[in-house]
């Protein structure tokens, strides 16, 4: 893949984490971003027969929601970087600074970077918050953030085998791993299930599986009655 972009369906999955904020040792008047990519991207087969960008976004969608048996994972694919990038943080560089780490994610997860934008934009806004109020031991030193970003995007592969030979893509879970799940109550705001996009309330209880993630009992036990990875992450539970 290396000269070829991935072609991706659906909107990247991705989260930031800030690693640390230190003052840089050398002069320096700009601040400096250090960034930790971890990327994966998982190979997924649709049928050839979608006609247009509509009818593959809304098969994408069945297949994510509905189950309908169509789309099949087949091999995930992890990126991991590192990129050192100048922050210069008035508003005239905003954009160059977007484009900058937009192209460098690009190169290093080899997806279109206009498809990164979002990611890139979510990375500057962390970054920057991070800077607020921090003040350097001299006006001449600048900062250094160093911020880790998760990325997981779907690509397409398109689905070259005869009918005879389409395996049904999704598989569900063993009830025994479905019985398993750990009961997990909730105690902060702003747990969402991503199932039905809804907030789980503070105090009920939800299941989480083995990857950490969160869900409705009712939600992730009728998905993984259906499919045996997780809705977020596509970790595998034993089927």
């Amino acid at each position: 893949m290396a000269d070829e972009y991935w072609e991706m369906l659906g909107d990247p999955y991705y989260a930031t984490r800030i690693l640390e904020v230190s003052e840089l040792p050398e002069i320096a008047m700009k601040s400096q971003l250090w960034l930790d990519i971890n990327a994966t991207v998982t190979q997924i087969v649709l049928p050839s027969n979608l006609e247009d960008d509509e009818d593959l976004e809304d098969h994408y969608k069945l297949m994510m929601l509905e189950d309908d048996h169509m789309g099949q994972p087949t091999e995930s694919f992890d990126y991991h970087d590192k990129i050192e990038i100048d922050l210069l943080m008035d508003d005239r560089s905003t954009s160059s600074i977007l484009a900058t780490i937009s192209n460098e994610l690009s190169k290093s997860i080899h997806v279109s970077s206009q498809d990164l934008r979002c990611v890139a934009a979510t990375i500057v806004h962390d970054a920057s918050r991070s800077l607020v109020g921090r003040v350097c031991s001299s006006s001449s030193r600048g900062l250094r953030v160093h911020m880790e970003a998760c990325i997981k995007i779907d690509a397409i592969v398109e689905d070259v085998a005869t009918d005879d030979e389409v395996q049904p893509s999704f598989v569900p879970a063993s009830k025994s791993a479905i019985e398993k799940l750990e009961r997990v109550r909730v105690e902060t705001a702003g747990v969402c299930c991503s199932v039905c996009i809804a907030e789980i309330a503070v105090g009920s209880e939800g299941r989480g599986l083995p990857c950490s993630h969160i869900y409705h009992e009712a939600c992730i036990v009728e998905w993984l009655e259906k499919s045996h990875f997780c809705p977020l992450c596509r970790f595998s539970l034993p089927a």
